[in-house]
């Protein structure tokens, strides 16, 4: 089955996560507006640039200052403080060397959703949303929502 791919762009309330599908994000500080525009098809991975920056500009190591991403689910597109996520991935992991002594730290930057499917029933349309937790426990916003058909 030939997979399906989506970018977005997510901003965190304290730090600016660019998650790339579709620009913009809601939620607390640092927000903005964003032109959206639907993927067509079926959407079966997420992928995304680590953030650069903070909300008020300033510089941000992701490899440290950024700890985990949520993922939600929902029917609909109405995501509030209220959900919970239903999976977390973290902001990195360790990949070893090619000369075998040392790891390297290289950032998450994409998410099958298929590791979702437990959460969901067959036959209907969810929508996905990520938040960026930072290593101070800030999270963003939630980012604009992706449909995803499972019918």
């Amino acid at each position: 089955m030939k997979s399906s791919r989506v970018r977005l762009t997510v901003f965190l309330m304290g730090l600016i996560v660019a998650m790339i599908v579709l620009p913009g994000c809601g939620g607390g500080g640092g927000g903005g507006s964003s032109a959206v525009s639907q993927p067509s098809g079926s959407v079966t991975v997420l992928e995304w640039d680590p953030p650069s920056v903070a909300a008020d500009s300033t510089p941000i190591d992701p490899r440290r200052d950024l700890d985990y991403y949520e993922f939600y689910l929902r029917t609909d597109q109405n995501f509030t403080e209220n959900d919970q996520p239903v999976a977390q991935v973290a902001s990195y992991y360790d990949v070893l060397s090619p000369n075998g002594k040392s790891f390297k730290r290289e950032l998450t930057k994409e998410f099958p959703l298929d590791n979702l499917l437990p959460f969901t029933e067959k036959g209907k349309q969810y929508y996905v949303s990520i938040r960026a937790v930072g290593v101070d426990g800030l999270k963003s916003g939630f980012m604009v929502p992706v449909p995803w058909d499972l019918s």
